[in-house]
């Protein structure tokens, strides 16, 4: 597949920025594993990305400008994420894209690698999204059935808010050309993504917790499915999130 023209290009400097909904981004991830030309391009937009952020470093704002920059535009009634940890994300998922996409290029490459690289990628594309999940809601009751129709399983689905962890919603990750649903909790101000793999799509990762470009992740497996959690929680509090999942009915 050769470059299409002046649309590629415009795609790639916008899914580095952040900038493309979830359906799109996972699109131009497809079409840049399938062709070397635009693997090359983002690589080096990717590293010119990097030296400029290395040159010329974002200067903080003076926290008297910062609140009324927040005031004015009503972030904080807006937004239950802060809007100053997606900036931070924005930052990772640039180091994030630039190894995904040397991951896809290198011959050889651990596929249980390229699992936990874009489980990272999906998680910090959801917190630079309006919002983390596809559906919206609470009740372990409405956030089940989305899936169906949407994906060949159905997944664990649990209500932790009496122990802290809140559902949030849910939604659906694309990896390895692979859909798989992600379950989308809150501990206080910070995200978590659970995303489960079952039955012949399970990946051999030998890991139980590992950090991450800045987040840690925990992987369980109850041998019919593989969990996957992503968060920039403490390793201990994730530790207790699947340890609580676990044992909890669902």
């Amino acid at each position: 597949m050769a470059l299409s023209g002046d649309n590629d290009v415009h795609l790639i400097h916008a899914y580095l920025d952040g900038e493309l909904e979830v359906a799109t981004a996972l699109a131009i991830e497809r079409k840049m594993a399938a062709d070397p030309n635009l693997r090359k391009l983002a690589a080096e937009i990717g590293a010119l990305k990097k030296v400029l952020a290395e040159k010329f470093p974002p200067e903080p704002l003076p926290p008297r400008l910062r609140s009324r920059v927040e005031a004015a535009i009503g972030l904080e009634t807006r937004r239950r994420i802060p809007s100053w940890a997606m900036m931070a994300a924005s930052v990772l998922v640039a180091a994030s894209v630039s190894s995904t996409l040397t991951a896809i290029a290198v011959r050889g490459t651990a596929p249980q690698e390229l699992l936990v690289t874009e489980l990272v990628d999906g998680h910090l594309r959801s917190l630079m999204a309006a919002q983390p999940t596809d559906v919206v809601s609470s009740d372990r009751h409405t956030v089940k059935p989305w899936f169906n129709g949407r994906i060949t399983q159905s997944p664990r689905v649990v209500d932790l808010a009496a122990q802290g962890f809140e559902l949030v919603g849910g939604r659906v990750d694309v990896i390895g050309k692979t859909p798989f649903p992600t379950l989308v909790y809150r501990r206080r101000e910070h995200v978590i993504s659970l995303t489960e793999i079952s039955g012949r799509n399970q990946f051999n990762v030998p890991f139980g917790w590992r950090a991450e470009n800045g987040f840690n992740m925990i992987r369980w497996s109850d041998h019919e499915r593989s969990y996957f959690a992503i968060s920039d929680l403490s390793a201990n509090e994730l530790e207790t999130f699947a340890k609580i999942f676990q044992e909890s009915a669902g």
